[in-house]
């Protein structure tokens, strides 16, 4: 992969495992769990939704990579954290897998060839989808989540 703007993608999507730690560095478990002043997600909601995100997007990607214009099936991201139970989990048992998943797919990401970045799968809401269209969602969608984690300052702190 030679292309600046794929790698800098990529660089970012590995980043988001140590992003989204560094933004909860030192919180008790209890401050984990306290909704920000205002309402909104907890840090277990933020994790659950970006997990429940990338169940969806990783395989896609994976797909895209291995058959030419492979359908691509429409999930609700909620209704799959609530199945999968991630909203639920501790927020620091949660990171380790999601660290891990995103470190197979970036260390594929790393290895592909430029042309790989064109390749597309037919989404079935919103038709063709190119393999820089999936990742850049991923990525935009995770650095918003991010921000919104690095956001929240629990009560007191």
């Amino acid at each position: 992969m030679k292309d600046v703007g794929h790698v800098g993608l990529v660089t970012r999507l590995a980043a988001t495992p140590d992003r989204m730690a560094r933004a909860v560095a030192g919180w008790s478990e209890a401050e984990l769990r306290t909704p920000p002043a205002g309402g909104g997600w907890t840090a277990p909601e933020i994790l659950a939704h970006v997990r429940a995100s990338d169940d969806i997007l990783t395989p896609r990607i994976y797909m895209v990579l291995v058959r030419d214009c492979p359908p691509l099936p429409a999930y609700d991201d909620r209704t799959w954290a609530q199945v999968a139970g991630y909203a639920s989990a501790g927020f620091r048992s949660s990171l380790p897998p999601f660290a891990l998943r995103r470190a197979e797919v970036v260390a594929v990401l790393r290895r592909i060839q430029p042309g790989d970045w064109k390749r597309s799968g037919v989404h079935e809401e919103h038709g063709p989808t190119s393999l820089l269209a999936l990742v850049q969602k991923l990525v935009e969608h995770e650095e918003e989540h991010c921000a919104q984690l690095e956001a929240i300052r629990p009560r007191g702190a």
